[in-house]
């Protein structure tokens, strides 16, 4: 079975949880860091689609190449070197950078194309897939006070969390895009 690409690792994860009180939460996290997330694509494709890159992307190829090499360094991304070679359900959504805050730019990836059809990959992704809820400081409260003085909150903000997480090799390939003669 093909393992899932990514940055989380099931051995410092069980070290990290041993003692997390809630075992379902942390057997979630653990079938993750083995078997990758599913992303809840529920279409059905009948053959690899390619759609073009953003015009943004386009105008500044080199910091684009230098994003993509740094996330196949760090094994984040899987490259398929021929459109012979792709999974009959990839689909390469179209990458373009964005400006960011602090003025440096940073590479998106447009799951919403096309926005006039039911062919991109967030249409066929089921809204109550896409629900995300974060802890509230009122949540954190209720936690001190329930566990009391000795207990310990983490919080953690990890640059570009969600690359981060390891996708499921089922679902990988539609969350792909094309880079040159590379997929």
């Amino acid at each position: 079975m093909e393992t899932p690409t990514g940055q989380l690792k099931i051995n410092g994860w069980q070290e990290l949880t041993r003692e997390y009180p809630d075992r379902e939460v942390i057997a979630a996290i653990l079938g993750i860091c083995q078997f990758g997330a599913r992303i809840g694509f529920e279409m059905v494709q009948a053959g690899p689609k390619i759609y073009p890159n953003l015009q943004s992307a386009l105008m500044d190829k080199d910091l684009v190449t230098q994003d993509i090499t740094a996330e196949l360094t760090k094994k984040r991304i899987k490259q398929y070197r021929s459109i012979s070679s792709l999974p009959v359900h990839f689909t390469a959504s179209p990458i373009g950078l964005t400006d960011k805050s602090d003025g440096t730019k940073r590479r998106i990836h447009h799951l919403s194309h096309p926005t006039s059809a039911p062919g991109s990959i967030n249409y066929g992704i089921p809204e109550h897939y896409g629900a995300l809820v974060y802890s509230t400081i009122h949540e954190a409260v209720q936690a001190i006070q329930e566990f009391g003085r000795d207990c310990v909150l983490v919080k953690r903000d990890f640059q570009s969390a969600f690359r981060h997480i390891p996708v499921s090799p089922m679902d990988s390939p539609l969350l792909g895009f094309q880079w040159g003669n590379s997929y």
